[in-house]
């Protein structure tokens, strides 16, 4: 039979090692794989592939390398550490960190894919584009810190080697059970591994409880008025270029923009259209003001910032204490009603893309640029947001459109810039009318 005080000293033991453990590689390895996602020099590549490849990194060779350090003539001998619980917990978090680092750097990347443009120009501050990324990340971070976990509770080697297994002080589930199956009790084995498993089980349990549970009272939609957009400042006639690994994507596009006008962008597919429109939102070599009341880009697939359509919808103003609230007015406008409390997740392509467009506008911007923002969309919900360009539009604002419709080009625009292989046609080119006629 299992001594039961020897079990919950075991037991005790094991969450004072990997619990810490955990929570320090957490602390460490989150922070920095959010700073290495946003890095882009060749370097990093690099250095991704070793954090990856440090994934299998074997337990004893960390356990012989703590061993040495932490060893009277080893450079941390003097804090007199070995056989020790914080031996054994500095032990598991250089274990475990490339595992949450390179699993938290994996979910910030795919963060910064999705919906990088999107955090760069929604006027968020460093601190609230941080925790915005978390949030979107969540999943990612969670699956790698309960993998780290699940390493760090089922180790023996390292723990092993820095901790030399003695009984009430040092002495974790694992290196008991390896003790009971070398003494040939197999039995007293078999059941320290089943309350181990037990354990693991109840403790993620738990932590994916934390992590999906949400309020139980849905959030309050405000802001019935429309949205007073403000007027586009000056007109302005802009010349842009970008060249990419050597390849230039756009040639001397002129652009005029005004208060009071919507000029739509069109040309084949591959002509740069998105590429213009991330220039004009900064994000290329062109400088521009971003946020609430300034320039908004909404790019074509526009993947949600929030959990539920509520707050997708009162994200401006929940985030900008300046932006008046105008979630109930585009509730209504962009008929969202059925689906106000729906998580995003579940949301259609059409919901999500009204939504995102919610969102944006609610931002009460000066400067709209949208990206096949109704593509998705049927005739009913493709008029409600022509209705709202031409508002907009009315109130001096301006519109930057990029659209394979035609037919909406031609209803909408004030002018229409044709792109062709990175140059813009002039009006009288022989491809403009093919362009116009076929998209």
């Amino acid at each position: 039979m299992v001594n039961g005080d020897t079990l919950a000293e075991a037991i005790v033991t094991t969450l004072l090692t990997s619990g810490p453990a955990t929570l320090l590689a957490a602390l460490i390895g989150v922070p920095l794989g959010a700073w290495c996602a946003r890095q882009h020099a060749p370097m990093f590549r690099t250095l991704r592939t070793i954090v990856t490849a440090l994934y299998g990194l074997p337990p004893v060779v960390v356990g012989v390398v703590m061993y040495a350090m932490l060893s009277r003539a080893g450079p941390l001998g003097q804090l007199d550490l070995l056989f020790t619980v914080e031996a054994m917990v500095l032990a598991q978090t250089v274990l475990i960190l490339p595992l949450v680092w390179g699993g938290a750097w994996a979910a910030f990347a795919k963060v910064d894919r999705d919906v990088g443009d999107v955090l760069q120009t929604f006027g968020f501050s460093s601190r609230q584009r941080f925790w915005q990324e978390v949030r979107l990340a969540r999943h990612g971070v969670y699956h790698a810190v309960v993998l780290a976990f699940g390493r760090a509770v089922a180790e023996v080697g390292a723990v092993i080697m820095v901790g030399g297994n003695i009984a009430g002080k040092t002495r974790v589930m694992t290196t008991s059970i390896v003790l009971e199956t070398s003494k040939g009790n197999l039995d007293e084995a078999m059941v320290l591994g089943g309350i181990l498993l037990l354990m693991s089980l109840v403790l993620v349990g738990l932590a994916s409880f934390v992590r999906d549970w949400r309020p139980t009272a849905p959030l309050a939609v405000k802001g019935e008025a429309p949205v007073m957009y403000p007027e586009f400042r000056n007109h302005e006639r802009i010349t842009i270029d970008v060249t990419k690994n050597g390849t230039p994507l756009l040639t001397d596009v002129d652009v005029e923009l005004g208060p009071g006008t919507i000029v739509v962008i069109v040309g084949e597919s591959g002509a740069g259209k998105t590429t213009l429109l991330r220039a004009l939102a900064g994000l290329e070599d062109l400088e521009r003001s971003t946020g609430p009341f300034e320039t908004v880009y909404l790019p074509q697939h526009a993947s949600p910032l929030t959990s539920t359509v509520a707050d997708e919808i009162g994200l401006a103003s929940s985030s900008f204490a300046e932006v008046p609230a105008s979630g109930a007015y585009f509730l209504n406008v962009f008929d969202l009603q059925k689906v106000e409390h729906a998580s995003t997740l579940t949301l259609s392509g059409g919901e999500r893309q009204r939504a995102a467009l919610a969102r944006h506008m609610g931002l009460h911007p000066r400067l709209l640029l949208l990206d096949e923002g109704t593509s998705n969309l049927g005739l009913k919900h493709t008029q409600a947001v022509e209705r709202e360009l031409l508002r907009m539009k009315d109130a001096g604002g301006c519109v930057v459109m990029v659209t394979h419709n035609m037919l909406q080009a031609k209803r909408l625009a004030t002018s229409i810039v044709v792109l062709h292989q990175g140059q813009r046609l002039p009006a009288d080119h022989p491809l403009v009318n093919d362009i116009m006629a076929h998209g």
